[in-house]
Formats: structure tokens, C-alpha cells, sequence
């Protein structure tokens, strides 16, 4: 970074509290500042979020620093949703529990994935049973509503080459991972590479195929045929209908 850049990023994390200046008396260049409780905590936290979200040996170098981040738009559709389907005093204080503001998140705004994995947790904790089947069924209902599986719902094409869309979708609002899809006549599999899903995320998922057939008008079933925690190469996913 220039060192223009570097005096603006560490007022800002002042600001915030992360760091501290540890020379006072030093003035102009030379000055040293050291992280704060907050910010070793922060650091733990993102540093913890890399070992679970990025396994080792993943398909390409992972750059120093990296964090897995989803973009905020889906998860704001499912905000929204659970307006509808809970009630807004509920919801209130489930975001109360998740401690983000979705008022200040945008569209386009990438949050990491180990936020977004708490904010599932929470949810579950709320109106769920711990067998995580209302991440999976909230997900069905609201799938429908994220903006870039909706782009794709709008095309008229063949269930088939919706399901080969997939890789395109995951790639607009994940920032790690890949997809794989294999096809056949009223049947497609999707495989996910290269991430380490919590209980939840693979239930969001389960239930985004769901959705999407359903959006479709399908009475298909999914099914949950292998998994990455299990020790699987792979989560996947068996689509029918």
C-alpha cells in the first residue's frame, strides 16, 4: 500500500478500536501501532473463518488474506422472507441475536461466509428443531426471490439447461468454491467443490434445488447423496422430476 492508503487504513481502525498507537512520543514516520483486544479478536475470526471455509489442498493458490464471502443480496431476500413467514418482532430479534444491520447492507454488498453461516445458526436456533430442516424449507420458499436465480427462472428453457446455469449463478454471489453439473433426461446432480459447509449451508442448499424445482412447477425430490464433512471429495446433490 502507499503510504497515503496506509495512514487512512489505520485511522480508520482507530477508529473502530482495532489498533493502538504504541509510540506516542514518536512523531512523523517511525510510529508503531499493535492490535487491540478487539482487534486480535478480529483477527482469530477471520483467520478461524479461512481454516473452516477454504480446505486445504482446494483447486488453486489461495491468496494471503483471503476471506470466503457471499454477496448480501440473497441473504437480504431471505431477510425479507422470514418477514413474511415469522412475523416482523420475531425477525427483529433474530437480527438482534445475529448482530448485523441488513439497513446497512446493499445489494452488492459481500459479507464473509462465516457471517453468513452464524446468521443461518441463528435463524435455526429460532424457529427451527437443530436438524436444520427449516434452513432447508425457508430456502425453498425464498429462493425464488434472490435476484440472480430469478435472471435465470425467466428464461424459458428446459429444466436441464436451467440446472447447467448453475456454476454461473454460484460464481455472481460466492467468492470461493466451484460447482459442478452433470445431466441427464429429468435428472441433473450438482457437486460443490472446494468449501467446508457447516450443517447449515449444505441445508440451504438442499433446499435452494428444491425451491428451484418448485418454482418450476416440478414435484421432484432431491437428495443429499454425498458430503464434505462425511469426507466426501464433494457435497452433492441428486435432483429428479
Amino acid at each position: 500500500m502507499r503510504i497515503y492508503h496506509v495512514s487512512r487504513a489505520l485511522r480508520e481502525l482507530r477508529d473502530h478500536g482495532l489498533v493502538e498507537l504504541l509510540t506516542p512520543e514518536a512523531k512523523g514516520r517511525g510510529r508503531l501501532y499493535g492490535l487491540t483486544g478487539s482487534g486480535s479478536g478480529l483477527l482469530e475470526f477471520l483467520t478461524d473463518s479461512k481454516r473452516r471455509f477454504v480446505p486445504h489442498g482446494a483447486a488453486g493458490a489461495v491468496p494471503s488474506g483471503f476471506v470466503p464471502k457471499v454477496r448480501a443480496s440473497s441473504l437480504l431476500r431471505f431477510v425479507e422472507y422470514l418477514r413474511k413467514t415469522q412475523g416482523e418482532a420475531e425477525v427483529r430479534e433474530v437480527l438482534a441475536a445475529w448482530g448485523v444491520n441488513p439497513k446497512g447492507l446493499a445489494e452488492d454488498t459481500w459479507l464473509s461466509v462465516d457471517a453468513c453461516a452464524r446468521f443461518l445458526e441463528v435463524a435455526e436456533s429460532r424457529f427451527g428443531d437443530g436438524s436444520y430442516s427449516f434452513i432447508r424449507s425457508a430456502f425453498a420458499g425464498a429462493v425464488s426471490m434472490f435476484p440472480t436465480v430469478r435472471e435465470q427462472l425467466a428464461k424459458r428453457v428446459p429444466l436441464e439447461a436451467l440446472a447447467e446455469s448453475a456454476p454461473i449463478v454460484y460464481s455472481k454471489d460466492w467468492n470461493y468454491g466451484r460447482i459442478e453439473v452433470e445431466t441427464a433426461p429429468r435428472r441433473a446432480t450438482f457437486r460443490h467443490f472446494d468449501w467446508m459447509p457447516t450443517p447449515a449451508m449444505c441445508a440451504l442448499f438442499h433446499g435452494v434445488y428444491e425451491g428451484v424445482l418448485a418454482a418450476r412447477g416440478f414435484r421432484g425430490k432431491v437428495t443429499k447423496t454425498a458430503c464434505v464433512r462425511e469426507g466426501d471429495a464433494s457435497c452433492e446433490y441428486r435432483a429428479e422430476w
